[in-house]
């Protein structure tokens, strides 16, 4: 039949349907056998054997792709069953399947394969690492993991075996039947040091003929232990040393050695001080085991040491031992003679009378060493110049006695050096040096340094002035040297004076050169001996002239006026100052003074120094720069002394700038039925100059339509004259032209664009072009601010903002017309707004619009705030009434009265101090020499002028210095004040400041230095100083952005005439100035905007908004529209952009504009952005009869089916043509 029939489907079907219509007929069991791995077609057994009685024929129940038919071949119509593979008993072990015959028997065959040997024991790994401790007792378990065989039975692992024989004795290996594992047993005690590592194979076997085999490699790394003590390689060591020997030399080296490893092994060496060397004269190192010498030997205090050094590891338990090291110290000669000297003199002092004779005995002298104490020391003598000679007594006692006459104003002191030597190898000696002084007589005149003094002093020399110093010596001593001093004679008694001890003469009263040019007298100085002996000098005064007359301007103030543009180089005004001094002291120097020197631009003047001739150094534009011009001239002669004139210039106009239009066009639509008189458009010139120059007129150029028109000349508000109905749906063009009072006339003329609409009702117009309206800061949302009104004659009106207010502070009721705010507002930050409203109606394509100028009033809600709360300042008790101390500011946000701060003093302190209430200047009132007063705390109050005021107080405490020297310091003023600008550049001069001697003998400013000390409260200030001249340098560049105020200290130090440091002090602040250094930045740099088609002219489309970090002019930005102006304009305050026309998508779909905004500093900088607009549709086009012949007429029937009046709804109805021609 075959075993691979297609009709096995069948078969199989026919097969069960069998199994089922003869359940109940015979059943028959079969069971076989086959070893595995026998090659295919192996005959397993015959179907027939299972059966009683012989059959052919055979139906199988397993599918065809069943397992037994993958497996086996069975022939259905013998039913010899064989192998179709080579069979695997790991894989299958049995067969089970039923098969059935024609005659309705079936027969349930089972085939078991049976096992062969075919597979060896196999470990988990060829190769396993131990690591076992040295110290692991005998009969310790190390588990191992077994060998696996896939075969069963008999031929699976059978058992296992160390390979190696010599392994036997020290390792045993146990496993259990059924057991995954087995057991390594340690027979025998390790001990690394002598083999740290065994390596072995363990053999696994099975129960096959012959045997499989599997093999596992085991190494066993012995683990170190700490079971040795260190071993010295000497039971004891012996060194020597010199007494002399240095600190931490070598005395020996001990060496220990331990067989352990790792820490168990490291050795560390120390002295034990509890057995030896308590005082700690050795040390020793730890690590090498060097001994090192700690402190100085000395052979005398002990001439052998012993130490005990112990040698210990490092292990968790370690182990120790110790060794023995003798040092033995040798002598040397370390020992000096030491030398004693008792002196004669009463007193037991080292003296000698200048009259001692020869053979005087002045001293008497002892030597001794302990190093050689039976032995002579041999003592000499040095530095007697042959005065003084050496006699020995004894063997260890010498005598000091004189040899030569002596004189002490010749030689009054004399060094002697005595030495001793002892007989050592090398030989030591010591040395004794002393001074012997020879005792004074008085046997010397005083002698003055010079027989004539000259002296000069200047005449205004307040008295007691130093003159002159006059000094004599004595070449005595003592009593016989002490000098007193005396004037002899004089010319002019009243007029000198010398002080007796120091000879120190000075002024007695006034001097006058005019009087007396010259004063001569005798200086007498005589000494304190018995007797006294003197001698005379002679000395003269000459007076001399002092520049003591300040320069003196014939005006303190000057005021001038000059023509902008004047020419370079031409001088406008003669300053004068005169000088009451000698032509020495007279001659003056005329510049101006600002505090500081610009280096990087030039002034606008300049003055002759030496005519005081006021100049124009460059072109003077009145319009771009400042009006008038406050400058100091400063008059100054050689001796340093000046003074100061006020300049105040103001620049005239000149008529240089023609009248400008902004914008230049105009549009405007209005109804057909506007009455006569309305106003249509207001446009706006503006000119630079001033004055007369700046006021401009308007006028209508004569053209078709401009009679029916008239211009307000000073407003520029055209007026309807006549009215519009004749000319139906029109646009007409008007020019208009602006001048000045000076006769220029506008470069170009504004255009005007009027789109007369023609409509069947009047459109809504305002009252009033413009309106204005205020309202207070403080105003709470919903405030009324004002009401617009518009007239309508055909109804109800309707109104809108459409632009100006981009915050959203206000809102107009679209009924009322009544404005009112919806937000709080701030004057500080926005103190007007200017806005745009539409009025419209609901049967009128036209609206009107007015102007809105709301005013926030500002209202005193900010005090003002000075930068810190308290300070403190020292003033000298010298300062002259009159003298600025201290400069209070306060900055106040308010604006107006409310933000103009005033200053006040709480309390005068009895009128010594002032105040200038404007400025905030403290001057010293009264002298601080009338009282004694140490400190005075002062309560400056800040106030504004606003209802009600607001206020704030600084506390300044000031401290009188009211030392007495004669030498003190002060600053030319205690306050500097200087401004500049940004700009200025790295080490910039700032400003000078001065600081001058007062008082004393010593006039001269030499040795003065100055230095700069912060100031609590401010930041670090960006400056240096030239230590000598006292000029102030930027030593980094400024940002007026980061910071605009810088205080600081300086001060002043010298030496008075005792050397103390004298100092002074004054305080000093820069305000920076802002530059405009940053340029505008627009929020976004391209703008995205979308109205719809149709949308009224002048309405808002959107606004750009730029920034800029500078503040003043240079912040105030104004945008320009660079392109499309026939279709928008912008606003330049605000940057609000509008259309300037009604926009027609079908004709543009978009526009793309650049929009540039510039800021007002010199230079102007900018920065653009594009603007995107997208035009969106309306139904704004009627559909057309496209086939409908232009020439021919169409009459057409209508039927009115409904007519609703109401807004929004059309007029519905049906057309019926009836014919066209």
């Amino acid at each position: 039949m075959g075993r691979a029939d297609g009709a096995a489907p069948l078969l199989r079907t026919l097969v069960l349907w069998l199994l089922c219509a003869h359940s109940l007929g015979q059943v028959f069991n079969l069971s076989l056998s086959v070893k595995e791995g026998l090659p295919a077609e192996t005959i397993v057994g015959d179907l027939a054997a299972g059966l009683s009685r012989p059959s052919t024929g055979f139906f199988i129940s397993e599918s065809r792709d069943s397992y037994v038919f993958n497996d086996l071949e069975i022939d259905a119509d013998t039913g010899i069953i064989s192998t179709a593979v080579v069979l695997d008993r790991e894989s299958r072990d049995r067969y089970e399947f039923v098969a059935a015959t024609l005659t309705g028997e079936m027969i349930r065959v089972k085939i078991e394969v049976k096992d062969v040997n075919d597979h060896s024991p196999v470990f988990p790994s060829d190769e396993v690492d131990l690591e076992v401790s040295e110290l692991s007792p005998t009969g310790s378990r190390f588990k191992l993991e077994g060998a696996k065989d896939a075969d069963e039975g008999e031929f699976g692992t059978q058992g296992y075996r160390i390979t190696e024989s010599q392994m036997g004795d020290l390792f045993h290996l146990e496993y259990r039947d059924g057991s995954e594992s087995l057991d390594l047993f340690l027979m025998s005690k390790l001990d690394r040091e002598t083999q740290d590592f065994y390596s072995f194979t363990i053999e696994a076997f099975d129960g096959g003929i012959p045997a499989s085999m599997g093999a596992l490699k085991v190494n066993i790394h012995i683990l170190d232990e700490n079971d040795n003590p260190p071993v010295f390689n000497q039971t004891e060591y012996h060194a020597s040393l010199p007494e002399d020997a240095p600190v931490t030399s070598a005395v020996c080296q001990v060496h220990a050695t331990d067989l352990d490893l790792g820490d168990n092994g490291r050795i560390t060496y120390e002295i034990n001080r509890r057995q030896s060397d308590p005082n700690e004269v050795f040390s020793i190192n730890q690590t090498s085991g060097v001994v090192y010498l700690n402190k100085p030997l000395d052979y005398e205090a002990q001439a052998f040491h012993e130490l005990i050094v112990s040698a210990t590891d490092n292990g968790a338990q370690p182990e120790h031992s110790s060794t023995f090291v003798g040092v033995k110290v040798l002598n040397v000669n370390d020992n000096s003679p030491a030398v004693s000297v008792l002196f004669l003199s009463e007193a037991g002092d080292a003296v000698v009378s200048e009259a001692a004779e020869v053979g005087h005995y002045v001293a008497r002298i002892s030597v001794s060493d302990p190093d050689f104490e039976d032995e002579r020391v041999t003592v000499t003598l040095e530095g007697d110049d042959g005065t003084f000679t050496l006699k020995q007594t004894d063997d260890f006692l010498y005598a000091l006695s004189v040899s030569a006459e002596l004189d002490r104003e010749e030689k009054d002191l004399y060094e002697l050096k005595l030495q001793a030597s002892d007989f050592g190898n090398p030989p030591l000696s010591s040395e004794m040096v002393f001074l012997l002084r020879v005792a004074d007589s008085n046997d010397c005149h005083p002698v003055f340094e010079r027989d004539v003094y000259i002296v000069s002093i200047a005449e205004d020399a307040p008295q007691g002035s130093s003159l002159i110093h006059v000094q004599a010596h004595d070449a005595d001593e003592g009593i016989n040297s002490n000098i007193r001093y005396s004037i002899l004679q004089s010319t002019q008694d009243s007029m000198i004076s010398i002080e007796p001890e120091s000879g120190l003469v000075t002024t007695a009263a006034a001097l006058d050169r005019e009087a007396h040019e010259q004063v001569w007298f005798l200086v007498v100085a005589a000494d304190g001996g018995e007797p006294s002996l003197s001698t005379t000098a002679t000395v003269t005064v000459l007076v001399t002239d002092i520049n003591d007359n300040e320069p003196v301007f014939q005006q303190q103030f000057y005021n001038v006026s000059i023509p902008e543009h004047s020419e370079p180089g031409s001088c406008f005004l003669q300053v004068v100052a005169t000088d009451a001094d000698s032509p020495d002291f007279g001659t003056l120097l005329y510049s101006l003074s600002d505090g500081f020197d610009r280096k990087d631009q030039h002034p606008l003047f300049r003055v002759h120094p030496h005519t005081g001739q006021l100049c124009v150094s460059q072109d003077i534009d009145r319009d771009s720069g400042p009006t008038v011009h406050d400058i100091l001239i400063k008059a100054e002669d050689p001796g340093g002394l000046s003074a100061q004139t006020y300049v105040h210039i103001e620049v005239k106009d000149l008529n240089d700038n023609a009248p400008v239009f902004n914008p230049d066009e105009y549009t405007v639509s209005i109804s057909s039925h506007t009455q006569p008189g309305a106003e249509i458009i207001n446009v706006i010139a503006t000119d630079r100059d001033s004055g007369r120059f700046g006021q401009v007129s308007y006028d209508i150029l004569p053209g078709d339509v401009s009679s029916l028109f008239a211009l307000e000349k000073q407003t520029g508000m055209l007026i309807l004259t006549s009215s519009l109905t004749h000319l139906g749906a029109a646009t007409v063009k008007l020019y208009i032209i602006a001048r000045d009072g000076g006769g220029l006339t506008s470069l170009r003329p504004a255009e005007v664009t009027i789109n007369v609409l023609h409509s069947a009702q009047a459109p809504a117009v305002f009252q009033r072009s413009r309106y204005t309206f205020a309202v207070p800061e403080d105003a709470p949302p919903g405030t009324s601010v004002g009401t617009v009104e518009a007239i309508n004659p055909a109804g109800s009106v309707s109104y809108r903002i459409s632009s100006g207010d981009p915050q959203g502070l206000f809102s107009v009721h679209p009924k009322s017309g009544l404005i009112s705010n919806t937000k709080p507002l701030d004057h500080e930050s926005q103190p007007y707004a200017l806005l745009v409203l539409q009025c419209y109606t609901d049967t009128s394509p036209v609206y009107s619009t007015a102007q809105v100028n709301i005013t926030i009033v500002d209202i005193n809600d900010n005090a003002p705030v000075f930068p810190k709360i308290s300070d403190t300042i020292t003033v000298s008790q010298n300062t002259l009434p009159g003298t600025v101390l201290f400069i209070a500011h306060a900055h106040d946000l308010d604006s107006g009265a409310n933000g103009r701060v005033q200053y006040f003093l709480k309390s005068s302190a009895n009128g010594t101090f002032l105040i200038e209430h404007n400025h905030g200047t403290l001057t010293l009132n009264q002298s601080l020499q009338v009282d004694h007063q140490q400190t005075y705390t002062l309560e400056i109050v800040a106030k504004d002028e606003g209802e009600p005021t607001q206020s704030s107080t600084l506390t300044l405490r000031i401290s009188v210095d009211r030392t007495t020297a004669e030498d003190s310091l002060a600053f030319e003023t205690l306050v500097y004040q200087v401004e500049i600008g940004e700009g200025y550049r790295k080490d910039s001069r700032v400003i000078q400041v001065r600081a001058h001697r007062s008082r004393g003998v010593h006039m001269s400013n030499s040795g003065l230095t100055y230095s700069l000390e912060a100031e609590a409260g401010f930041p670090p200030a960006p400056f240096r100083i030239h230590p000598k001249t006292g000029w102030l340098y930027l030593s980094h560049n400024l940002d007026y952005e980061t910071e605009s105020t810088f205080r600081f200290q300086v001060l002043a130090t010298a030496k008075d005439a005792s050397l103390a440091n004298i100092t002074a002090t004054a305080a000093v602040t820069v305000l920076v100035l802002d530059m405009n250094d940053n340029a505008p930045v627009f929020g976004n740099a391209v703008y995205y905007f979308t109205v719809s088609e149709g949308s009224s002219p002048q309405g808002l489309v959107g606004t750009v908004k730029a920034t800029d970090k500078d503040s003043g002019k240079n912040a105030q930005l104004s945008y320009i529209l660079l392109s499309d102006g026939k279709f928008f304009r912008i606003n330049s305050k605000t940057g609000e952009i509008i259309n300037w026309v009604a926009l027609d998508r079908e004709q543009h779909s978009q526009h793309s504009l650049r929009v540039m905004v510039t800021d007002q500093g010199h230079p102007r900088l900018n920065a653009t952005a594009t603007v995107h607009i997208l035009i969106t549709d309306i139904n704004d086009n009627a559909p057309q009869f496209t086939l409908l012949p232009a020439s021919k007429e169409l009459n057409v029937q209508v039927n009115v089916l409904a007519f609703i009046s109401y807004p929004g709804l059309w007029l519905v109805f049906r057309a019926t043509i009836s014919k066209y021609r």
